[in-house]
């Protein structure tokens, strides 16, 4: 009788850890942001954390609470909590190859009207035009793209890939505190590939507005590139070869920057993950019904070819390019619209310029300013 009780006791164990088992693995596993409970599965696995980012589609349901999922940022946004009992339940279901990827998005624009503008094959798959929908959601801010590019022009061998530019200057700065036009060791290019794309703040000994006399504030600790977006571009061959003057057109520049004629010892390429536009990309930024392409880059103004290109932001902007007839002249877009060359250690406006990874998707949005492609990888 004793041992039929012990198996029987024994019998109860197992049979109890079994349903406890059972009950465990399809228990809700739930954690709190923000004092808002969350349950997350993953293709119908509950999960403890939101998956790492890739090809999802991500659907939020919420009580007491407003939220959303920043497909950009990877991350998701409440607000308006309404009850101290708020929760969400988010999914994501896996979506591989549903997306389109952008660059070939872009490519199959080509030739078609985008708001107003084209997509254009020139010298690279471009959007021109005064106001082109180009519009990408980038870093949790708006950025606009160039075009697609092969390896010509980044040196990433049979990819071709996204080139975009941030929409607003991040500030005015030297283009080199000791006014050479190296671009390789220019104080511009610290500032954006060590604090700028890190998100970090430099103590000053490459941050300045003018010269080594007027010191600039390069704390990017709040728009500088996040984790995310970091891991969304690639580090690059860019090209630094450059010109002996302004009266050149768009193709002169364009075969200028990616030759070897440079001033002195100046290095005709560099690698990096942030650099900033040619003049050739302002140039082919104009239609060329409204600004014929034998026009010199010298020669735009604001009510012709340059008044007519998305790019240009109506104030003093650097390029990547110098001029090779000195140590320090650097190609700036001039508020007037067109393109000249101006002392290295002047302050000019500054917007960083990257080139997308190959397999990032295009999530949704049209391009347009109220409608931009939201992305991800």
């Amino acid at each position: 009788m004793r041992n039929k009780v012990i198996v029987l006791l024994l019998g109860l164990v197992f049979i109890s850890i079994l349903i406890f088992n059972i009950y465990s693995s399809n228990k809700i596993s739930y954690f709190t942001i923000n004092g808002v409970k969350l349950a997350v599965g993953v293709d119908g696995v509950n999960q403890s954390d939101f998956p790492s980012m890739g090809e999802y589609n991500v659907s939020v349901d919420c009580t007491g609470v407003s939220g959303t999922w920043n497909y950009s940022n990877w991350e998701l946004e409440l607000s308006n909590i309404t009850s101290n009992s708020a929760s969400c339940s988010i999914s994501f279901t896996s979506a591989p190859n549903t997306h389109t990827k952008l660059n070939t998005k872009i490519t199959g624009l080509s030739g078609t009207t985008q708001g107003d503008g084209q997509v254009v094959s020139e010298n690279g798959y471009r959007y021109e035009g005064k106001n082109p929908n180009n519009y990408v959601l980038f870093n949790g801010e708006l950025w606009r793209i160039i075009g697609v590019f092969d390896s010509a022009t980044h040196g990433l061998s049979g990819q071709n890939l996204t080139k975009i530019i941030r929409d607003e200057s991040i500030g005015s700065y030297a283009w080199d505190k000791g006014n050479t036009n190296s671009w390789t060791y220019s104080s511009l290019k610290t500032i954006l590939n060590d604090y700028y794309y890190n998100a970090s703040s430099t103590g000053g000994d490459a941050c300045y507005f003018y010269s080594t006399t007027v010191s600039g504030n390069c704390d990017f600790t709040k728009i500088g590139l996040n984790a995310t977006s970091r891991g969304m571009i690639e580090n690059v061959t860019w090209h630094l070869g450059g010109h002996s003057t302004n009266s050149a057109t768009a193709a002169t520049f364009y075969t200028a920057e990616r030759g070897t004629t440079v001033y002195g010892s100046n290095s005709t390429t560099t690698t990096g993950y942030i650099g900033l536009m040619y003049p050739s990309d302002y140039g082919y930024s104009v239609l060329a019904s409204s600004c014929t392409r034998t026009t010199n880059l010298g020669s735009y103004n604001s009510s012709s070819c340059g008044g007519e290109s998305w790019l240009l932001k109506n104030g003093y902007e650097w390029t990547m390019t110098h001029y090779t007839s000195s140590s320090n002249g650097v190609f700036n877009v001039y508020s007037s619209a067109y393109v000249v060359s101006n002392y290295a250690n002047y302050g000019s406006a500054v917007r960083p310029t990257a080139y997308l990874k190959s397999n990032v998707y295009v999530i949704s949005g049209t391009g347009s300013i109220t409608d931009p492609y939201v992305i991800g990888i």
